[in-house]
């Protein structure tokens, strides 16, 4: 924390556990979530009458998606898993049904 004149610096950190919707209605992850940041107060008579607040949330959204790409890789591995054989059963078919119209 910084003062001079009127105005109070403070660099900050915010910590949590994303446990509950929020982050634009992303579910809970169970991630640890870290945000810095910066707030400038303007005082004037012991009382705050401005406030400037810079932070980036975007550290915390690439945790986040991160800790969900996992589960996004193994649903899309379990759809491929289950598609690529019936695309082959498939492909046998269609390739039986065109030999046997060919041999006739």
């Amino acid at each position: 924390m910084v003062a001079e004149g009127d105005k109070v610096a403070v660099l900050w950190t915010f910590q949590g556990t994303h446990t509950g919707s929020g982050y634009e209605g992303l579910p809970p992850t169970g991630t640890r979530v870290e945000v810095r940041g910066i707030t400038i107060w303007r005082i004037v008579d012991g009382r705050i009458v401005e406030e400037w607040s810079s932070f980036s949330e975007t550290r915390a959204y690439i945790r986040m998606f991160a800790h969900l790409k996992w589960w996004l890789a193994f649903a899309g591995l379990l759809v491929l898993a289950i598609v690529i054989p019936i695309e082959h059963l498939g492909w046998r078919m269609v390739t039986k049904m065109f030999a046997y119209q060919r041999l006739n």
